[in-house]
């Protein structure tokens, strides 16, 4: 072989080298690509599937104390076919701080029902997302998803009620914000026994079924309601968890849980009622731990394995069932 067929023969075989080193590379990195996502997937299914509680339901209702609430027949009979917290005590007055506590650990200074107060604080949802465990908020009267204005036009959901626009991470990013939903998409899938939930539920019914404009009574009718319609749920059935809470006491009670747990006759949101309702618990079973809209909070997130954001990671508050 001449010299120079050796060195055509040499560079036809380093081409070759060269041209399957490439298609290697090209080939690599969506296979790597793809075993990432795969196990991202694999990881969060198995989360929501090891909580304690894979699927989490949480309906607030609005401005009624305790004793009223107990004194309420339609209430009072609920709390006693379920379990029931019997110290458990709001955040503070009026209702936005308290809805922003509930998923934010925090009423971020926040004292009035302000509709352009927003915040920029970690918060449950986008913790829950960044976990890839799946959550919704649904609001009773919403005209349509990722709606970011402070009342619908017939003036039956009112934004106050609603924390999850008040997160600017969340109104700024329309995959999270979509998830803000009418209640109209989660009450059309309870007659599907096979549809797929997902593992964090928010309910905030209009302002007059959570009785904010409507009575005790009517209010406690369309809980009742909407409680038999959750229970009857596959997701609630396999250890679900529903907690019913109300926002604030009545306005002359200020009392709430100091940073021990004790309870102070200032600086917080009133006693009120909250429904523990679990397949394991029993009926009418009393839970009478010091406990308050924190330590719902916090309850959600430990069952998730998520971080405990501001006030909820207090070691001394306890958490609910």
């Amino acid at each position: 072989m001449t010299r120079k067929i050796k060195l055509y023969f040499l560079i036809a075989v380093l081409a070759l080298v060269v041209a399957s080193c490439g298609a290697a590379s090209a080939a690599d990195s969506p296979t790597t690509s793809t075993t990432s996502i795969t196990q991202t997937t694999t990881t969060t299914a198995a989360n929501a599937s090891q909580a304690k509680h894979p699927h989490i339901f949480v309906i607030v209702m609005e401005n009624l104390g305790y004793r009223a609430a107990m004194a309420t027949p339609q209430l009072s009979q609920l709390a006693h076919r379920w379990a029931y917290a019997t110290n458990y005590f709001a955040t503070t007055h009026p209702s936005l701080p308290n809805y922003l506590s509930m998923i934010g650990g925090s009423t971020f200074g926040i004292s009035s029902d302000c509709t352009g107060c927003f915040v920029n604080a970690p918060n449950l949802p986008t913790e829950l997302s960044q976990n890839g465990i799946p959550w919704a908020a649904y609001m009773e009267s919403i005209p349509n998803d990722c709606y970011l204005s402070p009342y619908a036009p017939d003036g039956m959901y009112a934004g106050k009620h609603d924390p999850f626009i008040y997160f600017d991470n969340i109104r700024s990013n329309l995959t999270l914000c979509s998830d803000i939903k009418p209640l109209s998409h989660l009450t059309s899938q309870f007659a599907n026994s096979s549809a797929n939930l997902p593992n964090f539920i928010w309910i905030t019914p209009n302002l007059c079924n959570d009785g904010h404009n409507c009575s005790a009574a009517a209010a406690g009718v369309w809980l009742n309601k909407m409680v038999n319609q959750i229970v009857s749920l596959p997701a609630w059935k396999q250890n679900g968890a529903l907690y019913v809470t109300w926002d604030e006491g009545n306005g002359g009670d200020h009392r709430g849980l100091t940073y021990d747990g004790s309870i102070a006759s200032t600086g917080g949101g009133g006693h009120i009622l909250t429904l523990v309702i679990e397949p394991g618990l029993s009926k009418g079973q009393v839970i009478s731990q010091h406990l308050d809209h924190y330590s719902l909070l916090k309850t959600i997130e430990i069952n998730f394995g998520v971080p405990q954001i501001n006030k909820s990671a207090n070691s001394n508050l306890p958490t609910l069932p």
